[in-house]
């Protein structure tokens, strides 16, 4: 069975060899009609049209997988797989202009659902320059395509705990630690109730502290 880090290994390079079939399917398209100067036909018009859906849509569905795969957490991996995203996306602007070019021609809709390819969008907007998104947000615009994903960010996997909240916890724990040590040395001789309560003072204060450390 795989790892969590070998399935998004895998995932990798399954979107290498996607790019490459899509590659392969549109090179001789293209120089048939920019070479050759000869109309496309309907069926090269929908193997490229299915050959680019697999590919984007693949790229689109690691970014969800990957999150849940725990990848996110490796900054390398996240800000690296971000340029992939921002590559893939300015590779759809020039798929889509080349689609609806000819679609009227072969009468077939070609045009992506509102949400589409929002996940690969945060990705580029939440880890790369502000530049980039901005400059990749605007060729969309001008594309006329779909950017739900430059506009609203993901919600968050789970509610980070604010700064101040550790530091409240940790001073309190401190507290009750030194408290339990200083009359367990100062109250003398100990009763068994005086005893009790030391002791539950001390293991409020162990777990909340221990509660606070990573791992």
């Amino acid at each position: 069975m795989l790892t969590n880090e070998q399935c998004v290994v895998q995932a990798e390079k399954e979107i290498s060899t996607l790019k490459e079939d899509y590659i392969t399917v549109l090179t001789p398209i293209v120089t048939k009609y920019q070479t050759d100067k000869k109309s496309i036909s309907l069926s090269d018009f929908l193997q490229c049209q299915q050959s680019g859906n697999r590919y984007f849509n693949h790229v689109e569905q690691l970014v969800g997988d990957s999150g849940l795969l725990g990848a996110h957490i490796n900054g390398k991996w996240v800000t690296g797989f971000a340029e992939t995203c921002h590559s893939v996306l300015e590779t759809l602007v020039t798929h889509m202009t080349f689609l609806r070019s000819w679609s009227n021609t072969f009468n077939v809709n070609v045009e992506p659902d509102s949400n589409a390819y929002a996940n690969m969008q945060r990705m580029v907007i939440e880890y790369l320059p502000k530049n980039q998104s901005r400059k990749l947000k605007h060729k969309f615009i001008e594309a006329k395509l779909p950017i739900t994903g430059f506009q609203y960010k993901s919600a968050n996997d789970m509610e980070k705990t604010h700064l101040w909240k550790e530091i409240v916890a940790i001073i309190i724990a401190i507290l009750f630690i030194l408290g339990a040590i200083y009359f367990t040395f100062t109250i003398s001789p100990l009763s068994e109730i005086q005893i009790f309560v030391i002791r539950s003072i001390l293991s409020i204060g162990l777990a909340m502290l221990g509660f606070l450390i990573p791992g």
